[in-house]
């Protein structure tokens, strides 16, 4: 159970809940179908805060100034290849903009999740996944910057690959920072993208990197959306962040940022009422964890958790009882 422990340290929840949510079958997307029905004040406000000028639009999308305002007046309609060019310089999933994208196959972040999965799989037949995905994303290697979100998805890859090959890369992980430190504006794409990178470098020892100082900029953005959310299916998958996060905290030596990242995320559920007697229990116990000098197998806490884990088989895929069974705390194994 060690060595599965260790293998499994760098999985993450929210990526698992992703993954269950959107594409359980694991399937590379392909496309993407958008309506056109759009609540165009969000749009103006996320572009804004990610300070994407409308010079940057007229570039890569070929969408002139005037024609934006006129459009953000409601004086004019958009074709769906500006619609859906407007959707990749945002780097924005579907399911945070459900008044405004609807019917879609969220191709950016559906790609992002498998790629992230499979990037931190123990199994063999979802490695060599991971690594096919990689290589038909070559193509955007030298792409135009309409298709950035691909091109980062492909830096993240090359981070993973470069990183199990014993040879990890400080190149990849600086085009990560730099595009972080771009943006004061986090969508689902951006969260994930940022849990997962940071989760690499901590797992290959690239430390001080720019991910660790900034990270209490992810966990505002974080509790920003965890407030805001209003979905029952993120719900579940920022609960999962809120966990990732405070896991790499813990391995960042940040026990007290953990606990409190943990008693911040209870707070916005108990103001929502969304907050279940499970993920209670987990907050609790990551908590109770964080907290303890050493984890022993001889602990009742954490034997009483072990024993009704059993039950967890009946209402939790696989790969969610995988994350919690080789739960990784202070270099040791939980449940060992």
């Amino acid at each position: 159970m060690a060595g599965e422990c260790g293998v499994m340290k760098s999985s993450l929840l929210s990526v698992c809940r992703l993954i269950n949510t959107m594409n359980p079958t694991l399937t590379e997307p392909q496309s993407s179908v958008i309506a056109v029905n759009i609540d165009r004040e969000s749009i103006e406000e996320i572009r804004k805060r990610k300070g994407i000028s409308i010079r940057t639009l007229e570039r890569k999308i070929n969408l002139s100034k005037s024609r934006y305002y006129r459009w953000l007046r409601y004086q004019t309609d958009l074709p769906l290849e500006l619609v859906m060019g407007l959707k990749k310089v945002l780097n924005m999933s579907d399911r945070e903009l459900l008044n405004l994208f609807v019917s879609s196959t969220d191709e950016q972040i559906q790609m992002l999740g498998l790629v992230i999965y499979t990037s931190m799989s123990n199994l063999e037949k979802e490695y060599k996944q991971f690594l096919n995905l990689r290589k038909s994303l070559e193509k955007f290697k030298n792409s135009s910057d309409d298709n950035g979100a691909y091109k980062l998805i492909l830096t993240y890859a090359n981070l993973v690959v470069n990183g199990r090959n014993g040879k990890p890369s400080l190149a990849e992980l600086q085009r990560i920072e730099k595009y972080f430190t771009s943006i004061d504006y986090f969508t689902m794409f951006d969260i994930l993208l940022y849990l997962a990178t940071l989760r690499i470098s901590l797992n290959y020892s690239l430390s001080n990197s720019v991910m660790e100082k900034e990270s209490i900029i992810l966990e505002n953005s974080l509790l920003k959306k965890f407030s805001s959310n209003q979905s029952n299916e993120w719900k579940d998958i920022l609960i999962g962040c809120v966990i990732d996060l405070s896991l790499c905290f813990v391995d960042m030596n940040n026990y007290e940022q953990a606990i409190k990242l943990l008693n911040k995320a209870t707070v916005i559920l108990k103001q929502q009422k969304g907050e279940n007697q499970q993920t209670k229990e987990i907050f609790q116990f990551l908590a109770y964890l964080y907290v303890t000098k050493d984890i022993s197998s001889e602990d009742t806490v954490i034997n009483r958790v072990k024993s009704n884990m059993s039950y967890s088989s009946l209402y939790l895929p696989k790969n969610e009882r995988d994350f919690f069974k080789n739960l990784s705390i202070k270099e040791k194994c939980v449940f060992e």
